[in-house]
């Protein structure tokens, strides 16, 4: 009697096991499932934490240089500020830009570069280019490649694909035409409405002598840029007396090679 109340006690423990074993894996699942990105800011969260570590410019170690990148603009309000804080503090950046923004403001795009500045092509459309075919991946650079010619003289050099969403499709659309994709490795996450303070303290627990910086010149959370244009100034400063150098994509470039 005893042996068997042992044998009915050790098959009750194993089924209390094997429930423990499946109520786990059923919780995680339904966790899991419930994480999956919902909104558009969720999927640039998602994004942006898969590129940290993938901007492919990495200068010298010893040039404390950074590059400073805008996206989404021009506009007529945040560009002009983010500018006018450019040129105070004489901060070089470049400015990834929007196919239907370019548009709208060619003498913004003009300002840009005759302040020493660069642009960059952020697609027309600003649409996740690893959902799109071949042609249409095109369509999206090299229509914004011609506003941008037309309205400075020159064609850009680089693209930045919108969520840093990247395949081997879209990287051989990007180099057919002559352009290299530039990503970053620290995100303000201005573009979620971080305040000043926190953008600031990101920036400085995770820069490295070439890295590069995404910041935002149009868009934001609910149109608003303000923390960026709060930001900027003070960043500049501390970077500065860290000895930091802000410089184009380009720039940054020419010195990784």
């Amino acid at each position: 009697m005893e042996r068997l109340n042992g044998m009915k006690r050790t098959k009750g423990l194993l089924r209390l096991r094997i429930g423990i074993v499946v109520l786990a894996l059923l919780s995680g699942y339904f966790i899991v499932d419930a994480m999956l990105p919902q909104t558009e800011a969720k999927v640039r969260e998602a994004k942006s934490e898969q590129v940290q570590s993938q901007a492919n410019l990495k200068p010298p170690k010893k040039d404390k240089l950074v590059a400073l990148t805008f996206d989404d603009g021009p506009d007529a309000k945040y560009t002009v500020k983010i500018l006018d804080i450019l040129k105070k503090y004489n901060a070089k950046a470049t400015f990834f830009v929007v196919g239907y923004q370019a548009e709208k403001y060619p003498g913004v795009l003009s300002r840009i570069v005759k302040e020493g500045h660069m642009l960059g092509n952020h697609t027309w459309s600003h649409k996740d280019l690893t959902k799109l075919n071949g042609q249409q991946i095109n369509n999206e650079i090299v229509k914004l490649n011609k506003v941008i010619q037309n309205a400075t003289g020159e064609a850009p050099k680089y693209v930045r694909t919108p969520y840093g969403a990247v395949s081997k499709k879209v990287t051989e659309a990007i180099e057919q035409n002559g352009q290299h994709n530039v990503l970053w490795n620290v995100d303000t996450r201005d573009w979620a409405g971080a305040t000043p303070e926190d953008m600031l303290k990101n920036v400085k627990a995770n820069l490295k002598p070439g890295g590069i910086i995404l910041m935002h010149s149009f868009g934001g959370k609910k149109g608003d840029l303000s923390n960026t244009i709060k930001l900027l100034p003070k960043m500049i400063e501390e970077l500065q007396e860290e000895g930091y150098s802000f410089v184009t994509v380009d720039e940054l470039k020419s010195k990784s090679s």
